[in-house]
């Protein structure tokens, strides 16, 4: 599914980390999850507890089976910088 050249070790694991992903199927991706996974958000909040990699598993499974496709999209802006006189 992504397009970029896996020639190193770290790009193939990224490359199959979004492979599996955007399957929107959580049993190809629990394979690349280690055993002692744990989520958390940086920066660190309240609001977005540390996970477990089972309860992040499933919270996802929820997700991802409520999903048809999945999609990224990116923009380049072009910004003009003058400066002063």
């Amino acid at each position: 599914m992504t397009d970029f050249d896996a020639s190193t070790p770290q790009l193939k694991a990224v490359k199959n980390w979004l492979d599996a992903y955007c399957t929107l199927d959580m049993k190809n991706v629990e394979p690349l999850i280690s055993k002692n996974f744990q989520y958390q958000a940086f920066p660190e909040t309240p609001d977005i507890p540390k996970e477990t990699g089972k309860i992040h598993i499933e919270r996802y499974r929820d997700i991802f089976s409520a999903a048809s496709k999945f999609e990224v999209c990116t923009q380049h802006r072009r910004t003009a910088f003058k400066l002063a006189d």
